[in-house]
């Protein structure tokens, strides 16, 4: 009695050989849908981080510039009429000015203090040393803008330029 009120289409084993697989299709749709969607949200996760990382790099740079960090540079230059030369690169930092002289052709010996002259016609002394054969470089430092400087001198002991770099 089982039998006869069961429809014929159940005791068949599986789907009808033509038969519409719309639930087949609508999974595989939704499946293929969910891949391309996850993917396309990676991509655009991987080109917002990269926007980003590139923008920081940028502000970064642009912020170091604008402070100060890193320093503008300038080359003063000058020679004597008795022959002495003397270049100096001068920075311009947060803490005042750094300078790196090169100093050449002053006579063995003497005293010498590299001095920095201001546009206001303040000095500050850099630094000193005892000249001696040959090219001599020296690091020296002074609480000056860079902007302020009207030149370089190297001075013996009593306070004489021997050389001055404008």
């Amino acid at each position: 009695m089982l039998m006869e009120e069961l429809p014929p289409e159940a005791a068949l084993d599986g789907p009808p050989r033509n038969a519409d697989h719309l639930l087949q299709r609508t999974l595989g749709t939704v499946r293929e849908e969910r891949h391309l969607a996850v993917r396309r949200r990676g991509r655009i996760t991987a080109l917002t981080s990269t926007f980003v990382v590139a923008g920081v790099l940028a502000g970064g740079v642009w912020l170091g510039q604008g402070l100060g960090v890193g320093g503008t540079d300038g080359v003063l230059q000058g020679t004597s009429p008795a022959g002495a030369h003397l270049a100096v690169k001068v920075t311009d930092t947060e803490g005042g000015l750094r300078l790196v002289a090169t100093v050449d052709g002053v006579q063995d010996g003497e005293a010498c203090w590299l001095v920095v002259h201001t546009k206001d016609g303040r000095t500050f002394t850099a630094g000193s040393w005892r000249a001696h054969a040959g090219e001599v470089t020296l690091a020296g430092s002074a609480m000056v803008r860079a902007g302020d400087v009207a030149g370089v001198s190297v001075v013996n002991h009593h306070h004489e330029p021997l050389v001055t770099a404008n």
